[in-house]
């Protein structure tokens, strides 16, 4: 046991020291990230109010107002970024540790699932990008952490940590499924507690529904164009894909086109064990169950795929999956575990190792970073270009922010 404490200790730190290299990385953009970094540069520069009135933002406007104040200090980069993110991550980290041994659930069982979460490749792939993740994460982790304490005074924190969540990602609204479980038994007693119990949870939801506008008229839109069945059908598919890539550490494009169905299968099967893991969940803490519930009904309702909406719950998913799996296969061998565990790992450090190259990828950044898309953005931000640019909201970001200028080849 102790043997395996180092391993992890080891594990941890060389993992976090990788993640720290990110620092020197150019400012890695992408779609999302630039609609947050956008309107944080224009709160800097034109005033907090005129910001927040912007028409046609489709995100909570928590994070921007978070990297806002960076850009307000004049301290904001890609330095910046990484060194964030990477403080929020580790932070969540402890305090889904925590709260995982407050549960009664084994301190091993927990560190290997927030070991295996750090090294996910979809926490490597986004701890560069100036993203809502990880704010996200460490709130909605402090306010899973706070639920496990006792005392009434907890909720003098619970309630505004949650309030900050929601307003940073839409999914924050699964919180209020863990609050109500925990605060019911106590509540139901006081007629006017429950009343202003359900003010509260109703303006909670008032304010993740409009902070989260985009994406539900967005889903509303696909499910009239598409109809029942094929809406369901791609969001099956999506999330399968989802499950099969968090679970295999590898993205889909990066692997053969033929092991697309291997993939959905895989993720089938992880799904099976999750789902089978938030009832053995349960029997041991019922608001975790709960927000693995909620979590997951907001999630699956969303018709794309994408490994990091599942991040800031990653922790928990995996004990349910864990847990799932043994109920599932009772003599499942712990040393089956231990070397899924490792390739696990061995994945995660190689995404670490990609990611490392592309960071000292030099005048070859702007090449081989993202889909191309943006190449001729990276290759412009040196020099002066004509405002009707293609991509003129990265360009106005790099030229500001960025201060590695490669020569174009």
């Amino acid at each position: 046991m102790n043997l395996l404490k180092r391993v992890l200790y080891i594990t941890f730190g060389v993992t976090i020291v990788l993640y720290a290299i990110q620092a020197f990385s150019p400012l890695r953009l992408t779609g999302d990230g630039i609609a947050y970094l956008t309107l944080a540069d224009s709160a800097a520069s034109n005033g907090v109010i005129q910001a927040l009135r912007r028409p046609g933002f489709a995100f909570p406007k928590g994070y921007p107002l978070f990297i806002f104040l960076f850009m307000k200090a004049g301290i904001f980069s890609s330095a910046t970024v990484v060194i964030s993110n990477l403080l929020l991550f580790v932070t969540a980290l402890i305090l889904s540790y925590r709260t995982l041994v407050a549960l009664g659930f084994e301190r091993i069982l927990s560190a290997v699932a927030c070991l295996l979460t750090l090294l996910s490749f979809a926490a490597v792939k986004f701890i560069t990008q100036g993203m809502s993740d990880f704010l996200f994460y460490m709130l909605a982790a402090c306010t899973c952490w706070l639920m496990t304490l006792e005392g009434r005074t907890k909720w003098l924190a619970i309630l505004p940590c949650a309030a900050c969540a929601i307003e940073v990602r839409f999914i924050g609204l699964a919180l209020i499924g863990a609050i109500a479980v925990i605060a019911w038994p106590a509540v139901k007693k006081h007629p006017i507690a429950l009343a202003a119990a359900g003010v509260l949870g109703a303006g909670l939801i008032v304010a993740g529904a409009l902070a989260g506008h985009h994406y539900l008229s967005s889903n509303l839109q696909m499910f009239h164009n598409n109809g029942f069945w094929r809406f369901a059908g791609k969001n099956l598919r999506s999330h399968l894909q989802d499950f099969g890539e968090l679970m295999v550490n590898v993205p889909l494009t990066k692997l053969p086109p033929w092991t697309y169905g291997a993939m959905l299968a895989f993720g089938g099967l992880t799904l099976i064990c999750f789902l089978v893991g938030i009832v053995r969940v349960g029997g041991r803490s019922r608001w975790l169950a709960g927000y693995l519930i909620s979590y997951s009904l907001l999630i699956f309702p969303w018709p794309y795929t994408d490994p990091r909406f599942w991040t800031p719950a990653m922790p928990f998913v995996l004990v349910a999956m864990y847990l799932g799996a043994k109920a599932i296969w009772k003599s499942l061998p712990d040393a089956a575990i231990a070397a899924y565990c490792v390739l696990f790992c061995l994945a995660g450090f190689g995404a670490l190792a990609y990611s490392t190259s592309l960071t000292f990828a030099g005048p070859q950044f702007a090449y081989r970073y993202g889909d191309g898309r943006l190449t001729s953005t990276y290759l412009a931000h040196c020099s002066s270009t004509p405002p009707d640019f293609e991509e003129r909201d990265a360009l106005h970001l790099l030229q500001r922010y960025e201060w590695h200028c490669p020569e174009a080849q």
